[in-house]
């Protein structure tokens, strides 16, 4: 009759490009990001913008973006480098599975990628 239920843990499916249009749009606005984990095909990935060094200030100079390992000091050229699977970001036909978002140092500064109401407002599964 009564019992606890084990919290089921969320997930956002979101379109790549909505991410990325995000993305460029915080950092129009002098913001970094965040760096999000997301599965696409099985497979995990690692994305986002922060600041370089992480004591500077936020505004563009100092944004980096980051896919993978490598990282990238502007946001045509990390654009242009995302590929998965030999399509750009932008042509991905399924949506992304975002797993963790807010990570600094390895760690997720939110339990759930629900805690940033744009990618909600924008999921394909609400």
């Amino acid at each position: 009759m009564f019992g606890f239920k084990k919290k089921e843990k969320k997930t956002l499916m979101i379109k790549a490009s909505d991410v990325m249009n995000i993305i460029k749009s915080d950092y129009d606005n002098d913001m970094a990001f965040t760096l999000i984990e997301f599965i696409y095909n099985g497979k995990q990935y690692t994305m986002g913008s922060c600041v370089l060094p992480a004591n500077a200030d936020e505004c563009k100079e100092n944004i980096s973006f980051v896919f993978q390992e490598k990282v990238f000091k502007n946001f045509e050229e990390f654009q242009s480098s995302i590929n998965i699977e030999g399509k750009n970001i932008f042509q991905l036909e399924q949506p992304i599975e975002i797993i963790r978002a807010g990570i600094i140092d390895g760690v997720a500064l939110l339990k759930t990628p629900w805690g940033d109401n744009r990618l909600a407002d924008k999921a394909v599964n609400k």
